[in-house]
């Protein structure tokens, strides 16, 4: 690698971080801003909105995005000039209709219509704004992807005035929706109308089964939200939401920001071997459990000490086990990343699926038989089982071959 080379990675690798860093400093703010200003029950409804919300950005990435990249890899199309525009925003509309959709439904069976109505608003325009910037980022358009990031930030600190100046639910949700529907049109106008040559029945094989992947991913990762919620726990909702979004905030900061660089490394290596991308895999995995550790550790003493009369306190039981399980998603996505580039899709598939039946059914018995106790020691049990089984898959990964070719693919039989 040339001097200019590693200029250049750098270059991206700093401006990728500042671009999640604003990202996520936006959804931070505007989430601290809900915890103290908002009362437990209307956060704990943000935090259903939220959730789904995430379940369906996830989807749509799976489809329009990570999909695209994976079938170009398998034909040798570089990241850049994989994703179909068309494909790409008719998926993102789709799964933003059924997330506001749901949550207008699970939110308004207690009766507020408006609030619920706001929610569903929220949780679409999540998933139609994140497009733009993901489309950007896999282009390279990192600094106009770091400038929609910059918006969200303006909104996110207009949005924490709501406790500075004593506002409540409205004020809140219009700047944060308000603020989704800027980002939304200046991505759309920063993304043009560059599409990909590659016929979506090529990619059909993979969108598909990645598209339910992401769904299961979602449901198993938010899980535990849902069920609190509809055990009617509040407290137990909002602790769990706290953890996430802000102990472990500046992890995600980290693991989102390089996720999708992550991901191009990858299917760009792959062309080498198995064993090069397990590797990276490897790698990635320490990155993840070293951020994670030192965000739970510092997290734990500033809601310890500094919240420890205020909403976010909630979430100190459910650091470590919130930590533990964030871990075991990340690794087990890791080694699902090394193993999709050389295994079928529908190999990959069945393993996310299993993984995530165990979450949802040892969770739901969890909170079935001792309420947010027993979702604790669920959590932990799947996510050390799930350790365990994704360091394996990695290091039984560098023995297997490529299992599927272009011309399977064609035919739509991967």
């Amino acid at each position: 690698m040339t001097r200019a080379d590693v200029m250049a990675t750098k270059s991206v690798f700093v401006l990728r971080m500042i671009d999640q860093g604003m990202w996520s400093l936006g959804f931070f703010a505007l989430n601290l801003a809900a915890g103290i200003a908002l009362p437990v029950d209307q956060f704990a409804s943000l935090s259903v909105a939220a959730a789904i919300g995430f379940i369906a950005v996830g989807a749509s990435r799976a489809w329009g995005v990570n999909s695209a990249m994976v079938a170009a890899a398998r034909f040798g199309v570089s990241p850049e000039t994989s994703i179909d525009r068309w494909s790409a925003w008719r998926g993102a509309c789709l799964f933003a209709t059924v997330a506001g959709l749901i949550v207008f439904g699970w939110v308004g069976r207690s009766g507020d219509i408006g609030q619920a109505a706001v929610l569903g608003a929220l949780a679409a325009l999540l998933v139609v704004s994140d497009l733009p910037r993901q489309v950007l980022i896999i282009r390279g358009g990192y600094v106009r992807a770091a400038m929609l990031s910059g918006i969200y930030v303006v909104f996110g600190v207009v949005g924490s005035l709501a406790f500075v100046f004593d506002q409540g639910f409205a004020y809140l949700l219009t700047t944060w929706c308000v603020g989704l529907v800027l980002i939304l049109t200046v991505g759309i106008a920063f993304c043009g109308d560059e599409t990909t040559d590659i016929g979506f029945e090529s990619r059909i094989a993979f969108a598909w089964r990645m598209t339910a992947e992401a769904l299961y991913l979602g449901v198993g990762s938010q899980i535990a939200t849902l069920l609190l919620y509809l055990a009617q726990d509040d407290e137990a909702t909002a602790g769990i939401r706290f953890a996430y979004a802000l102990v472990f905030a500046p992890a995600f900061v980290v693991i989102q920001g390089l996720q999708p660089l992550i991901f191009k490394h990858v299917a760009r290596i792959s062309a080498v071997g198995p064993r090069a991308a397990a590797a990276a895999c490897m790698k990635w995995n320490v990155v993840v459990a070293v951020g994670l550790a030192v965000c739970g550790v510092v997290g734990g003493v500033i809601l310890s000490t500094v919240f420890a009369e205020l909403g976010p306190n909630a979430a100190v039981p459910y650091i470590v086990p919130v930590g533990i399980a964030i871990l075991s998603a990340q690794m087990f996505d890791a080694a699902l990343l090394g193993c999709r580039f050389f295994m079928t899709p529908v190999v990959i598939h069945r393993a996310r699926l299993v993984s995530v039946l165990a979450d949802v059914g040892f969770q739901g018995l969890g909170v079935a038989l001792g309420g947010a106790g027993g979702l604790i020691v669920a959590l932990v049990v799947t996510s050390g089982v799930r350790v365990i089984i994704s360091t394996g898959m990695l290091l039984v990964l560098p023995r297997v071959g490529r299992t599927v070719e272009p011309s399977a693919l064609q035919e739509g039989q991967a």
